[in-house]
């Protein structure tokens, strides 16, 4: 009976919720936090690179339709870190770090479910600057300073979902992938907040 009741309760309160729907078309803007990973089978000397940090991106767009939108954003993936070692030199510990930033333009459709929920896929390209540095013993056993810079434009992609709880605020949820030259593997998981107006 007890468990009844507070099921009855629960759907009583989810009934009451309000419902918001996204906009049909418009303005949005947005800035989220999230973790940048970056991945390299051969950064330097054949050593291969696996490092994570925490990033921030904002960004606007323009929904011309329920399902279609254009977006511009900025990514600052932080300083992603590794550190090496090495069989000749076991106690020691040797870091070299690796970061991307970049400006990304892409298309998003939407695919709205239900009143407040929707998902989307982008497609598009980033404008990246990417730079590092470290320490790191050479084959001859000689500690070596070492320094990294490129940019370039790739292709970039991503899948989400965002929530609208309020009708013009919504939480964003979204997985970006960067295919970077120099990188086998460049990713970043974040969670935004939007603001539709």
């Amino acid at each position: 009976m007890k468990k009844f009741v507070l099921a009855a309760t629960v759907a009583s309160v989810l009934a009451a919720s309000p419902a918001f729907a996204a906009e049909d078309a418009g303005f949005y803007v947005g800035a989220g936090l999230g973790n940048m990973s970056l991945d390299s089978d051969s950064i330097y000397n054949g050593r291969d690179f696996d490092g994570s940090d925490t990033g921030f991106k904002v960004f606007a767009g323009y929904k011309f339709m329920p399902w279609l939108a254009l977006e511009a954003e900025y990514l600052d993936g932080g300083e992603p870190e590794d550190v090496f070692r090495s069989e000749d030199f076991p106690d020691e510990r040797l870091k070299v770090t690796a970061g991307v930033s970049g400006f990304i333009g892409s298309a998003v459709g939407i695919l709205p479910i239900g009143e407040s929920f929707d998902v989307f896929a982008k497609a598009g390209f980033i404008y990246w600057d990417g730079d590092g540095s470290g320490k790191i013993r050479n084959d001859q056993g000689t500690l070596e300073k070492v320094s990294y810079g490129n940019d370039g434009t790739d292709f970039a992609w991503a899948v989400g979902g965002t929530w609208y709880f309020m009708e013009n605020l919504g939480l964003r949820a979204e997985y970006q992938g960067f295919e970077i030259s120099d990188f086998s593997s460049v990713a970043f998981a974040s969670a935004s907040v939007t603001w539709s107006f």
